[in-house]
């Protein structure tokens, strides 16, 4: 299968089997096409007795890979790259990879599920691997991403991170993958927004009856995008439902509701390509967006710093 899409403003979601290929126009219209030819996962350390059947406290850490093929048509320039991730251990938190032109997060691959499974938030891509990609040149996205907690200045660490397995994809309880990014931090701790919201809502709640505070917002961007994120374990939502919500506005607090052994925020990130629906949303690791956070909070320090140097 051909795949087409276009660099945008905003980050692109997709989802390939190996064998299609993605063909990406970049800003200045020049193309490059992405083969993807084999995808696969291990297991490298696991203290369960038994693939995908949970158990308190353990752990399993596994990797998981992808080789692609990127070709530049008009040069005829060929490279192919092999993009390891791991999970659950520091390097959850990756850096994207950049050939030709294309920065690529590789984001899954469905054959983590051979000894994990989905009981824990959806996170199956719907085919062999799932990516987020942009032309080099740009930004995820147009306005700067503010910070969405209080963020640790020196990063994100996998053992803050509930019981150092709940990021992304990380198998809790050693046996399901996670399907969000969770935060240790005190109750009551505040969430802002990251960027400006359109539209939010409680899609769980305890007064409904619910076991959570679920929140949900929508950022819907000129090029027909939109992003939803999530945060869940809210004890207040500060805000009226379905009203805008300005970029670093303290709309709720955090890490109180359901927590199970640590106090936690649970931070959820999907893409709705322009013209897809609800159904269609892509999720992708929320670590994609504190990633674009500490760069934008390094270039402002770097900012402020200059001036002050200048007056």
């Amino acid at each position: 299968m051909i795949i087409t899409r276009s660099a945008r403003p905003t980050l692109s979601a997709v989802e390939m089997d190996c064998g299609d290929v993605l063909h990406f126009i970049l800003a200045d219209g020049t193309a490059r096409d992405i083969y993807l030819l084999e995808t696969s996962a291990e297991v490298f350390e696991t203290t369960v007795e038994k693939l995908q059947v949970e158990k308190p406290g353990a752990v399993t850490n596994y990797r998981f890979r992808c080789r692609l093929k990127v070709d530049d048509p008009q040069t005829e320039e060929s490279q192919e790259v092999v993009i390891e991730r791991e999970v659950a251990t520091q390097r959850s938190f990756y850096e994207p990879t950049e050939v030709l032109g294309v920065r690529l997060w590789f984001d899954a691959c469905d054959d983590i599920f051979d000894f994990l499974t989905e009981t824990h938030g959806d996170c199956r891509p719907r085919k062999q691997a799932r990516f987020a990609l942009q032309d080099v040149r740009l930004r995820i996205c147009p306005q700067n991403l503010l910070p969405w907690c209080p963020l640790p200045q020196d990063g994100l660490r996998v053992e803050d991170c509930y019981n150092g397995e709940d990021v992304w994809l990380g198998a809790y309880f050693g046996a399901s993958a996670h399907g969000g990014l969770d935060i240790n931090h005190p109750r009551g701790t505040p969430i802002w927004a990251p960027l400006d919201i359109d539209d939010h809502w409680l899609f769980n709640s305890v007064q409904a009856g619910d076991n959570n505070n679920r929140w949900r917002g929508l950022h819907r961007w000129p090029d027909g995008s939109t992003w939803v994120i999530q945060v869940h374990h809210l004890i207040h939502l500060l805000m009226d439902e379905h009203t805008p919500i300005a970029a670093g506005t303290h709309y709720a607090e955090g890490a109180g509701v359901w927590v199970g052994s640590h106090d936690h925020s649970h931070f959820v990130f999907k893409i709705r390509e322009p013209g897809a629906d609800e159904s269609d949303d892509i999720l992708l690791d929320p670590w994609i967006l504190f990633w674009q956070m500490y760069r934008d909070g390094a270039a402002d320090a770097k900012l402020a710093t200059q001036q002050t140097a200048g007056q």
